[in-house]
C-alpha cells in the first residue's frame, strides 16, 4: 500500500468515526476533537505534497495567515462577512477567532487548487472554479456550523454577503496560490475535499 492510499484510508476512517460519533453521541464529547481533526487532516495532506520549495512554503504561509486575519477583520467589524461570533467547538481563540480557521482556509485552498491544477486552464479560470467550489462548501458547512457551535450569525440568518465575501476572498487567495504553485500532484486533496463534503452533508440530517 503506497503513501497516498494509506493516507486516504486513514482519513476515511477518521471522518467515518467522526460522523458516527457525532450523529449517535457514542464517543462522548467528540466535537471537542474538531481542532485536532483539522490539524491531522492538514498534516496528512501536506505529508503527501511532493514538491516542497520556497514558493510553496510562502504560498501556504500567506494563505493561512490571510485566511486567519480576514476572519479577525470579519468578526471585529462585521463588514466583510456580516455580523457573527465564534463558539467554542473550534478550540483556542486569538482576537476572538479560533486559530484553526487558518488551518481550515489552508486546507480548502490547497484542496481546490490541487483538484483544478491538472486542467489546462488559465490561472483566473482555475481560481474562479476553485472559488465556486469553496463557496459551495461553505454553503454546506454553514447550517452544520450553527447547529454545533462553530459560529453563530446575528439574528440567526446567514447573510448573502457572507457567500459573496467567501467567493471574492477565495478567488484572490487561489489566484495567489496558483501563481506560486502552478502544479500539484496530490491524490489525497480530492479525497479529503470529498470526505469533508460527506461529513457535513451527513451532519445536516
Amino acid at each position: 500500500m503506497n503513501k497516498s492510499t494509506l493516507s486516504i484510508l486513514v482519513l476515511a476512517i477518521v471522518y467515518s468515526v467522526g460522523i458516527v460519533g457525532i450523529k449517535f453521541n457514542i464517543f462522548g464529547d467528540i466535537l471537542s476533537l474538531t481542532p485536532l481533526n483539522l490539524l491531522f487532516s492538514l498534516a496528512v495532506l501536506l505529508w503527501n505534497h511532493d514538491n516542497w520549495n520556497r514558493k510553496f512554503l510562502t504560498a501556504i504561509t500567506v494563505v493561512a495567515l490571510a485566511g486567519f486575519f480576514v476572519e479577525v477583520a470579519g468578526v471585529q467589524t462585521g463588514v466583510i462577512f456580516g455580523t457573527y461570533t465564534y463558539g467554542q467547538t473550534l478550540g483556542l481563540q486569538w482576537l476572538d477567532v479560533p486559530l484553526t480557521m487558518a488551518v481550515n482556509w489552508l486546507i480548502l485552498v490547497y484542496c481546490t487548487a490541487a483538484i483544478v491544477s491538472k486542467y489546462d486552464w488559465s490561472v483566473p479560470m482555475k481560481a474562479l472554479i476553485g472559488a465556486v467550489m469553496m463557496t459551495s462548501m461553505d454553503a454546506i458547512i454553514e447550517p452544520v456550523a450553527i447547529r454545533y457551535d462553530f459560529w453563530h450569525w446575528a439574528g440567526g440568518a446567514i447573510p448573502v454577503q457572507n457567500y459573496l465575501a467567501w467567493g471574492i476572498i477565495s478567488f484572490l487567495l487561489l489566484t495567489f496560490f496558483h501563481k506560486l504553485v502552478p502544479s500539484i500532484n496530490n491524490k489525497v486533496a480530492l479525497a479529503l475535499f470529498l470526505f469533508q463534503i460527506i461529513f457535513f452533508v451527513c451532519l445536516l440530517f
